[in-house]
């Protein structure tokens, strides 16, 4: 298992909005469900998520090169 924090969820949501995909079309490029892909936009953070699904993530936002940093 895998945490899946607040970074991880802005990186997703940034590359949603960017590339304008549905969270149909962003389970399916990163290879999860969409049940799956809903838990990680909608859910608060951090969670753990399995480690497969974790992997994925990271690697789909490292191919699209999205990083999100938070102003403090």
């Amino acid at each position: 298992m895998d945490v899946f924090t607040d970074d991880l969820q802005r990186q997703l949501l940034m590359a949603k909005g960017l590339e304008r995909l549905t969270r149909n079309d962003l389970a399916n490029e990163i290879g999860v469900s969409l049940p799956t892909m809903t838990r990680l936009i909608n859910n608060k953070t951090p969670f753990a998520i399995q480690s497969n699904v974790y992997k994925r993530l990271t690697n789909w936002l490292s191919d699209h090169r999205v990083v999100a940093t938070q102003d403090k």
